[in-house]
């Protein structure tokens, strides 16, 4: 069969299509279109959407939809119109909406970029005037962990009527403001390109003109065969000629399924080629919607057919929660029939066929058509039977009421549905598998005065003994209550976001530019690890641990190499040099004893056995599924609270501060002194490009390692020790990542190592490229951590003593859990004066993931200790938190209990600033009002703070090369990763400011250890500090050179560069970049300046369901004089959201037998786009201090708001916690936990 499709205007004829593959890897390996990326391959990051067109007969026209690229079947898209990034625009001409995103300075690592793109391309080709709310709905798919999505939306809500970009404010900017010292907007829109939908790729007219073939076709694959029938009857045939093959409409999910096996042979049969099941008819009062129509066309045939009673309300219930790329294609059939025959799901479309009694049609065997209901259909054998359609019956009138609740409060699925059709009752209640019909309480909801008479009445026929679907059972009934009390609370869609900073005159530097590669970015041109084309390579596919502990007793890879295209196996046996090169002298980091492979045992589930060499990346992932390996289980650590229990520790117990005597006798001699405890869950980076790597081997055992590296050098020093030659023989090079916050340090190593293992032995390039889960599975988390404290203070709240026991958990091998623990004690006093203090830190071993660096790297933990021990002091005395947070500041000139003076800082100035520009004091007593006259719903409002000193004590070791081209231009690179962070385009900015030149004269090409040596990792925040002295140090160097043929050339600097050429004056440099301490009286153990800020939040919580919003965000923070506002903010912003979901919704949690719960992208919950404040404002206060120690008195960014955010979204929610228990009569101090989830927060409520 040849499937027939047109790809950005040219026709694709693909012959012999597996019916595994996917759209996406066809598009990348096929078609070479490589701006589809592949971040999660489960339909839910959104980072492969791009646009399916197809031609409706009757409406002549064609409707566009985004889809998910991972997850829809290639021979699914015959007879379709794909459109992908590079198909609308490029970075010579771009799109508006690529255009608006990167003036708007919505790309950050431009991993997520071409996602976005796309969804929003599919909306405006739809409707080129959508709403706020629609261009919102339009992009909550698409996952972005580096700009914190307001800069996104704001890009894309200019393309709304509402919205100055959109027409409004008659071609001026809503933002514009009288001249002030501050700007109030990073960019602006009125005068973008407009949205002309008539400049846009038509529908090819060759996929109109493909004959219809009526024959059954069939498509056969390397495991899968699957038949395609025209029309009914040949269905039937189908089904009677072969046992036991599955039905598929879309196929989204059963591909994905079928992908994850080892070993399958499965026949198919595709219904979306039969007419009859794809139309959407009207006979009468009764609407027949085919089964392979999707869930999106559903709903929008009920919308448009249905009574105003019905459609209200499934619009709202679809439209909140549903993604629109699955909705868009997945099919209202498979979706139903994957929740019966789970018998355990819960199914928004199922509540509402059981409760509107809508029918279905289904084909019985003998070729007969029998219509049922939904509880027929659940009651017999019909289940397994072909659905025909759907029958809906229009006249329906009743008032209905649906109502549906997720882990998170928008877009996720569903935990607990609700669903009424009054007059007559008719009520179901979803809690897994057919909902259950509630009957008792159809039969008195008239006499019912409250929503606990109507819980009653619940219970009558549905016994739950979970707590936690009782709380859920308790929200949905109580929302029914509010809906007929009509007093449900209505919702808000305005948004402000403003940008304050000083504007500054200067060549380059100060200026808001954006990303330098941006416009690459925006357009699908940028190449990351996994983009790179090259010939003959070979995949990885990684055999990982299914125990937690346990003795390796064999390793069998023999059925995995009997496959074709298989064409080795590795394990320890094959590493040439150590195994555990982390505990080598020439890691100067700290030492890790993480071995590449297992070696006799496994600690860990996830941990890395061995490694599949495969010709095609799904084979090497199926191969490794097929190593057999026996273990003999050992007892092993999962529950961290065992593990402190057993004292089982990655090293010594380190101690800071007094000693322990000194801390207990001025405990004693307090006025008050109290204890409690903290816990505080882990973190995953969720950087959208997964670890990836690939090994290209050369002459005389030397290669060339493409990495998604945060240190280069890192990587090639560790590969040199585990291939047993030297370092000079490999050459690590990262272009740039599509983010990193840490987690790309050692596992990227690792990953490279075996890489280069197989590439050795093979003589073949090798790529390795984790799936998501894989890398879930094996990469480590931001730790968590369980901390003791005993607090000693007086009555106005003064602390006089603390002494804190923190137990971090570090995971299965050290990594970097020693160094996590020093830095967090070096800094737990926070930005607090505490007279005597002690910290003693315990990094605690556990048989789960080997936790490793991430931003703020302990700091946010100790953050959020403090947060607590404030909070607490301030229930006891009966002040404010913030009044208590006041008055113990450590303030600029001080030292804090490690003797390190505090210099050029900002933080009083900030907090200051931060109570001014959120108005704190007035909607304090907003916040109060609102809470006691709201009984079901509480805000809490919370500032906090961070001082983060910089750059860090230690040798600096940034470090860059500028080189002078002959025709002026020049070429710069630096020690340091780009991951989003922005840090190549500042330092461009610092290379044109320092030469004079226009930054269009800058390159920045790869870090590459060919290049420069020995760079450190990229992390910490001062990066812009040591690369920028490197920068600029090259280049004062190079002018000394040039000065005087400058002079002699009238400054003309392209005759001086040909002179100096050929005078031999040198063109180029290398530097490195040093702080000089001593020569501004600052201790090798102190900071040069320090970057403050403060973060104010306004929350509010569901006090039901425990789901929680944000509602106002100001920020302020002193970052000196920016190198460029636009990245500053970028990364606060960004920094915020992750804040957010670090303390909400991102949990870490394993299983009894310790496997990760969260090991799949559906399952692990990030904030989304439609979960920014709809307030939110960021203001760079620029203090003008001490400016010789920073890079154009610049000051470091990037962990910073992270922590005061976490601080402040924390306290905020504990915050209105405690106003509900107040009201529930709770006395006691609520003890902090993090996460914040619903379940946690509805817990801490009600106990």
């Amino acid at each position: 069969m040849s499937v027939l499709f047109n790809v950005n205007g040219r026709d694709v004829h693909a012959d012999a299509l597996d019916p595994e593959l996917s759209l996406a890897d066809y598009l990348r390996n096929s078609l070479g279109l490589r701006g589809t990326k592949l971040a999660c391959e489960e339909g839910v990051c959104g980072s492969c959407t791009v646009v399916l067109g197809e031609w409706d007969e009757r409406e002549n026209r064609a409707h566009y939809s985004s889809v998910n690229a991972c997850l829809v079947p290639a021979f699914q898209v015959h007879g379709k119109f794909v459109i992908t990034v590079e198909g609308i625009g490029s970075a010579d001409k771009l799109h508006p909406i690529q255009e608006r995103l990167v003036k708007g300075h919505g790309v950050q690592c431009g991993f997520c970029s071409p996602g976005f793109v796309m969804s929003a391309y599919a909306l405006l080709r739809n409707n080129p005037t959508p709403t706020i709310d629609e261009i919102t709905r339009a992009v909550r798919s698409n996952l972005c962990r580096c700009t914190g999505y307001r800069p996104i939306l704001e890009s894309l809500y200019s393309f709304s009527d509402a919205c100055c970009g959109g027409g409004a404010t008659n071609g001026k900017c809503c933002r514009d403001k009288p001249n002030s010292v501050y700007e109030e907007k990073l960019a602006t829109f009125a005068d973008s390109p407009k949205y002309d939908p008539t400049q846009e790729l038509i529908f090819p007219p060759s996929l109109r003109a493909i004959e219809p073939n009526d024959s059954v076709e069939v498509l056969k694959g390397s495991r899968v065969d699957v038949h395609i029938p025209k029309s009914l009857k040949q269905l039937e045939e189908v089904l009677d000629e072969n046992q036991g093959v599955k039905v598929v409409s879309s196929g989204l999910i059963t591909r994905m399924i079928t992908a994850s096996k080892a070993t399958t042979s499965e026949k198919w049969v595709s219904t979306r080629h039969i007419p009859e099941f794809s139309r959407i008819t009207k006979e009468g009062a009764i609407l027949r919607i085919g089964s392979s129509v999707s869930i999106e066309k559903f709903v929008e045939a009920i919308i448009c057919h249905c009574h105003e009673n019905v459609r209200s309300q499934i619009e709202k219930f679809f439209h909140q929660f549903s993604s629109a790329q699955v909705a868009n294609f997945a099919t209202w059939t498979g979706s139903i029939v994957m929740a019966a025959r789970s018998r355990v799901a819960v199914n928004d479309l199922l509540i509402l066929f059981e409760t509107l009694n809508w029918k279905l049609t289904v084909l019985l065997k003998n070729g007969e058509r029998r219509v049922v209901t939904i509880a027929e259909w659940f009651e017999s054998e019909l289940l397994d039977r072909v659905v025909i359609d759907a029958l809906i019956d229009t006249t329906e009138n009743r008032r209905v009421f649906f109502y549906k609740i997720g882990e998170s409060a928008t877009n996720d699925s569903t935990i607990f549905n609700f669903a009424a059709a009054l007059s007559p009752n008719r009520i179901n209640i979803g809690v897994g598998g057919r909902p259950v019909r509630l009957e008792p309480l159809e039969e008195h909801l008239e006499i019912c005065r409250d929503p606990e008479s109507m819980l009653n009445y619940c219970g009558q026929c549905l016994k739950v003994d979970d707590g936690a679907k009782k709380r859920l059972m308790k929200a949905v009934v109580s929302k029914f209550w509010e809906f007929l009390e009509e007093t449900e609370p209505i919702e808000e869609s305005n948004f402000s976001y403003l940008q304050f900073y000083k504007p500054k005159n200067a060549n380059c530097v100060g200026r808001p530019l954006a990303n330098h590669y941006g416009e690459r970015a925006i357009t699908g041109e940028t190449v990351y690890v996994n983009d790179i084309k090259t010939y003959d390579a070979l995949y990885i596919g990684v055999v990982l641990s299914t125990h937690a502990h346990a003795e390796i007793l064999s390793i069998d890879p023999s059925e995995a190499l009997k496959l074709d295209g298989v064409e080795g196996f590795f394990s320890v046996k094959d590493v040439p040099g150590l195994n555990v090169p982390g505990l080598d002298a020439t890691n100067v980091v700290f030492p890790d004893d993480t071995p590449i492979f297992a070696d006799g045992k496994v600690e860990s589930i996830g941990q890395i056995i061995g490694a599949i060499a495969a010709s095609d990346q799904r084979l090497a992932r199926r191969a490794a599924k097929l190593v057999k390996v026996d273990y003999k289980p050992l007892k092993a650590l999962i529950d961290f609270k065992e593990a402190r229990e057993a004292n089982s520790l990655h090293g010594k117990v380190q101690n800071y501060g007094k000693p322990l005597d000194e801390i207990n006798a001025a405990l004693d001699s307090c006025e008050h002194v109290v204890d409690g405890e903290i816990s505080i869950g882990g973190q995953d980076h969720l950087y959208m490009e997964p670890q990836s790597s690939l090994v290209i081997p050369g002459e005389d055992n030397e290669f060339v390692v493409h990495c998604s590296t945060q240190g280069t050098g890192f990587t090639q020093v560790m590969m040199a020790k585990a291939l047993n030659i030297p370092a000079h023989k490999i050459i690590v090079k990262t272009k740039r990542l599509g983010g990193g916050f840490g987690g790309k340090v050692n596992v990227a190593t690792w990953l490279a190592t075996i890489c280069a293992i197989a590439a050795r032995r093979l003589k073949k390039p090798v790529f390795g490229c984790y799936t998501r889960n894989e890398d879930l599975l094996i990469t480590g988390k931001r730790h968590a951590v369980y901390a003791k404290y005993r607090v000693g203070f007086e009555s106005s709240g003064k602390v006089k003593a603390l002494h804190y026991e923190a137990y971090l958990n570090g995971g299965w091998s050290k990594d970097h859990t020693e160094g996590v623990t020093m830095v967090l004690g070096l800094t737990s006093s926070d930005v607090y004066d505490y007279e005597m203090y002690r910290l003693d830190g315990y990094p605690v071993k556990t048989n789960t993931n080997s936790n490793t660096a991430m931003r703020g790297y302990g700091i946010p933990q100790q953050k959020l200790m403090n947060e607590e021990v404030m909070r607490r002091i301030a229930f006891i005395v009966g002040k404010k938190a913030e009044d208590v947070k006041e008055l113990n500041f450590l303030h600029e000139g001080g030292f804090n209990f490690c003797g390190q003076q505090i210099r050029d800082d900002a933080l009083i100035e900030c907090w200051r600033a931060c109570k001014q520009l959120s108005d704190f004091e007035k909607r304090e007593k907003l916040v109060d009002e609102f809470n006691k006259s709201s009984k079901l719903a509480k805000r809490g409002l919370a500032i906090s703070t961070v001082r983060f000193g910089l750059p860090h004590p230690g040798p600096s070791h940034g470090s860059a090369s500028v080189l002078i081209n002959i025709d002026g231009s020049v070429q710069l690179t630096i020690g340091g990763t780009e991951m989003g962070q922005g840090l190549n385009t500042k330092m461009m900015q610092v290379c044109a400011e320092a030469l004079n030149r226009p930054i269009d004269e800058i390159a920045i090409i790869d870090t590459s250890t060919d290049k420069l040596v020995n760079a450190p990792e990229t992390g910490g925040s001062q990066n812009a500090d040591v690369h920028g002295l490197a920068v600029k140090a090259c280049c004062d160097r190079l002018l000394q050179g040039l000065k005087s043929i400058l002079e002699k050339n009238d400054g003309d600097w392209h005759k001086a560069v040909i002179e100096a050429y050929g005078k031999v004056v040198p063109l180029q440099c290398t530097e490195y970049g040093h702080v000089k301490r001593a020569e501004f009286g600052v201790k090798p153990h102190e900071t040069p300046y320090t970057t403050t800020g403060a973060c104010a939040v306004e929350v509010e919580i569901d006090c039901l369901t425990g789901l929680n919003k944000l509602r106002r965000v100001d920020i302020v923070m002193d970052v000196g004089e920016s190198l460029n506002p636009a990245i500053d903010i970028g990364q606060i912003e960004g920094a915020f959201m992750q804040a957010y979901g670090l303390v909400t919704s991102e949990r870490i949690t394993f299983d009894a037998a310790g496997k990760l719960e969260q090991a799949s992208l559906g399952k692990y919950k990030v904030p989304r786009a439609d979960q920014v404040p709809p307030v939110f404002n960021v203001k760079l206060l620029g203090v003008e201090k001490h400016k010789n120690t920073q890079v154009y008195s610049s000051k470091g960014i990037g962990e910073p708001p992270l922590i005061m955010s976490a601080g402040a979204i924390h306290s905020a929610l504990m915050k209105s916690i405690e106003s509900q228990r107040a009201q529930n009569g709770i006395g006691g101090f609520a003890a902090s936990v993090s996460p914040l989830h619903a379940q946690q927060i509805v817990d801490l409520c009600n106990a």
